[in-house]
């Protein structure tokens, strides 16, 4: 009995052993993840989501979702998404949400990079079409093989999953914009659903075309909404262009005012900071050699202002450099992620005045003959506070002197600076003690 006994506990043992890893993965495999990704496509968004689907990978999620609203942004950044949810090993259901949402422009072709690809009723997606620097169409033949390549782009992505690729092409070609209802109609999408609950429920059953084809089983899943964390907030807003431009502008202006005036600090300080995270900003977009010689050669020519007789014009010509330096600095091709043109035209004017008049005063004060120890009170005034009868003391520059009077003094002179009180002008300094005379009054008319 007691080998029997034995053979049944660990049998009941062996089988809880297997059931908990069990229902521990049940557990976990149960929750779908909501990733949002809303506002522009650029750095900050793509570290966002290969790092929210590396999480949902590590989950073992059974599906995961983007709630996508996005006016569109870098090409390379939306290259990056995609790979994302490509490479991730549970499909991925790129949902346009909420209501009044739209998937523009970059935002097409991360819909049709998803496995499944779903929109509320009421949004839209299309205009795909790639821009040049100052936000018009491409015209040449660089911009027809760009655009040649983004269709073709758009094209795969649709038909490798069973979609619509000449529609989604023609978003690039012919900027093509669709509403929800259009795009299912027109096969560019796959789902129409009100929420994600309904969604969830549009997808039970749901056949996955493409390299991860197999039929979803979405009952009893649970969502896990995921917002954008902080960090990747703060990211967002570094890699804007406008915010990165104006940081090393302003960091530039700081530093450069340190340098003229050394110990001051503060503009040094706040100018190197804002200059760093500027540039670290700068360093994640594309930027252009014409900006960046256009900002260098702006702030020269308003330091050159400072020191050489030009009547402001080097000074002029250095604030235009910088307004247009921040115009040509960063090459997004996207029209929904470029710099604020009366932002940086307003800001570069202002700092760039502003460092003129600085740097001008800071090299005349620089000119001026140095003053240094008793040099500096000759011809200041003060006050008598013990009579000089002959020597008394006299308060001058914020302290009390042995003060006597001028050895040329006219007559007359002892009897008016034995007052305390009567103001006298230093003549002369022989070692600690000033030689003064009576300040001259004048009767009012």
């Amino acid at each position: 009995m007691r080998p029997r006994a034995h053979i049944w506990l660990w049998s009941i043992l062996a089988g809880l052993m297997m059931l908990l890893p069990g229902a521990v993965g049940a557990q976990s495999s149960a929750t779908v993840p909501s990733i949002e990704l809303s506002g522009t496509i650029d750095p900050a968004t793509e570290k966002w989501i290969g790092s929210a689907l590396s999480d949902a990978a590590d989950d073992d999620a059974p599906l995961a979702i983007l709630r996508l609203d996005t006016p569109g942004g870098l090409d390379t950044s939306m290259r990056e998404i995609v790979q994302d949810i490509i490479e991730a090993p549970m499909p991925v259901a790129v949902y346009v949400s909420p209501d009044g949402a739209r998937a523009a422009s970059a935002g097409v072709f991360v819909t049709e990079a998803g496995d499944v690809a779903a929109m509320a009723p009421q949004t839209n997606i299309g205009s795909a079409s790639p821009v040049s620097l100052t936000g018009a169409d491409i015209d040449s033949v660089l911009g027809e093989k760009i655009e040649n390549d983004a269709a073709a782009y758009a094209r795969a992505l649709a038909s490798e999953h069973g979609r619509n690729g000449e529609l989604a092409a023609l978003t690039v070609t012919e900027a093509e914009n669709l509403t929800a209802t259009e795009a299912l109609d027109e096969r560019l999408i796959d789902v129409v659903a009100a929420s994600e609950e309904e969604l969830l429920a549009e997808l039970d059953g749901f056949e996955v075309e493409g390299p991860k084809a197999q039929t979803l089983e979405t009952a009893g899943l649970v969502i896990d909404e995921r917002e954008m964390p902080l960090q990747y907030e703060l990211l967002q807003l570094l890699v804007n262009p406008t915010v990165a431009y104006l940081l090393v502008l302003v960091g530039l202006v700081g530093i450069a005012i340190e340098v003229f005036s050394p110990g001051l600090f503060i503009p040094g300080t706040l100018g190197l900071v804002s200059f760093l995270l500027g540039a670290y900003g700068t360093a994640q977009l594309p930027v252009t050699a014409a900006g960046i010689a256009l900002l260098v050669v702006g702030i020269g020519f308003i330091v050159a202002e400072a020191h050489l007789p030009t009547s402001g014009i080097l000074g002029a010509v250095g604030v235009v450099a910088l307004a247009l330096s921040g115009l040509l600095l960063f090459d997004t091709g996207s029209d929904s992620f470029e710099v604020s043109v009366p932002v940086v035209i307003t800001v570069a004017v202002l700092l760039g005045g502003f460092l003129v008049f600085a740097t001008q005063k800071v090299v005349q004060a620089h000119r001026r003959p140095k003053l240094t120890g008793w040099e500096e009170l000759i011809g200041a005034t003060g006050d008598v506070r013990v009579p000089l009868d002959p020597v008394g003391q006299a308060f001058v520059g914020g302290a009390l002197w042995r003060a006597t009077l001028a050895a040329d003094a006219a007559d007359g002179d002892a009897e008016r600076v034995r007052d305390r009180g009567a103001r006298v002008r230093v003549e002369s300094v022989e070692g600690l003690t000033l030689r003064v005379r009576p300040v001259q009054q004048h009767s009012e008319e």
